[in-house]
Order: C-alpha cells, then structure tokens, then sequence
C-alpha cells in the first residue's frame, strides 16, 4: 500500500492523553486534489489524517498520533459509544478518532479501488491501534454530525469492514512459476475448491459442485502434487484450481 504525504498546517500536536478508538468515514464532496489543495490551506480550519481517490490513491495529511480536525462538532449523534465529559458536554471526537475523507460526493458511486484502498487502510488503523473491526467502531461522519449525510448514500460501510477483515492474502505463487498459456473447458468431477493460488495453503475461495463447466486460461505443472498430479488450472479472475478434479 503506497501512501502519499500532502501535509497540513491544520491539526493539534498528539491527542490529549487520548488513543484512537475508532474510525470516521468521511466523503470530500470534491476531488482528491481540491481536497488536498483545501486540507493545506490554514484558513480552512480543516483536515483529516487520510484522503482515498476513485483511483485508490491515498494521501495522508495528518499523523495518527496527532489530532487532526475532522470530526469536532457533535450534533444529535447515533454512535453508542460517543464519548460525554459531562451529561451536557461531549469530549472533542477529534481527539479519539481517525478521519479518511473520500473522493466523491453524497451520491457518487465508490469505485472497487477506492473500497480496496481505504479497506486495506482501515485494516492498518485497526490493527496498530488495536480497535475492533465492527460497525461500532468503524463509522461514517453522520453518526457524530447528524446534521450532515457525510459520508453519503453510496458508501456501502458493511462491505468496507467485510473487506478490511478478509486476510491479508500474498501470492502464493511465485514469480518463477512455469505457467502455460492455453484456453480450453473441463467439467468438475466433483464439488471442487476454487483457490488463490496453486496449493491447499489457504482456505478456498469458493466451491464448485459437480458437473459444471470451468473455463481457463492456462495451467502449471509446478502445483501442489495431490495423489502424484501436480498440475493446477488458473483463470482470468485469478482463481486456480487441481486438475485431478476435472474431466
């Protein structure tokens, strides 16, 4: 994950004796680079630590360690586990929060890149600081604000935090691996495993039952050998699967 540094003026050195314990999803309502522009300029009085594009593109403006001024204002919130110093009065949740605007607008659809980016961010955040992955503690900026729609009606919060949870998947097969490229149709002799890559290693993608139709793009011979077979089928989406389990 590449993550570039646009810096701003606008934030409060650490957070008050604070920890983050959540994350607050916010939408630009503008593009990356207004909003970088936006984040720079000390008359704006705003800023987050994060900025994820369409084209999944991250830009960091503030260190999580600092507060950053994205969430300050508290109006008629939903989130369980604001916080209160007193019955009448809210602790600032910039001081405990970590912000990620969104390239976009309220309406805008997010693009897989953006979902893939900020997911992986969010897995990041979570696990350095050690905050649950829920819909508790990954939230959107409405929840604090309730008068704003931010981060609009598009963001699909549940399957960012699916995405953030799913494991860390490296490629498990290796750069040097003899591929040939061939297209061609078998048929499942039974229920098979659709996999990540050419062995048992992970848990499987997806299953397939019996007498369907796979198509593919090519295969390897440099496999996990199963009962003496060492030969995988691969498609274009990237799944592999054992020849042994097909006609």
């Amino acid at each position: 994950m590449n993550i570039i540094e646009k810096s701003s003026p606008n934030f409060n050195r650490g957070r008050k004796g604070y920890k983050p314990e959540a994350v607050v999803i916010h939408i630009m309502e503008g593009t990356l680079s207004g909003t970088d522009s936006w984040f720079a300029n000390p008359q704006s009085k705003v800023s987050a630590h994060y900025g994820v594009g369409q084209s999944g593109a991250i830009h960091r403006y503030v260190r999580e360690a600092d507060t950053a001024w994205h969430a300050g204002r508290v109006s008629t919130p939903t989130w369980p586990l604001i916080r209160k110093l007193d019955a009448a009065v809210y602790l600032n949740p910039n001081y405990y929060t970590i912000g990620i605007e969104h390239e976009g607008h309220v309406n805008s659809d997010w693009s897989d890149a953006m979902y893939k980016s900020s997911s992986e961010l969010i897995r990041d955040i979570t696990t350095r600081w050690q905050i649950p992955l829920d819909r508790e503690h990954v939230i959107g900026h409405h929840e604090i604000y309730g008068i704003k729609t931010c981060p609009g009606y598009k963001v699909d919060m549940n399957r960012l935090i699916i995405l953030a949870r799913a494991p860390v998947v490296q490629d498990l097969a290796p750069a040097l691996l003899s591929k040939v490229t061939l297209n061609g149709t078998v048929k499942t002799k039974a229920r098979l495993n659709l996999r990540r890559s050419p062995d048992r290693v992970l848990p499987p993608l997806s299953m397939v039952n019996a007498n369907v139709s796979l198509d593919f793009d090519g295969y390897t011979d440099e496999g996990e050998e199963i009962s003496g077979n060492s030969t995988w089928y691969f498609n274009n989406q990237g799944q592999w699967f054992w020849s042994g389990a097909v006609l």
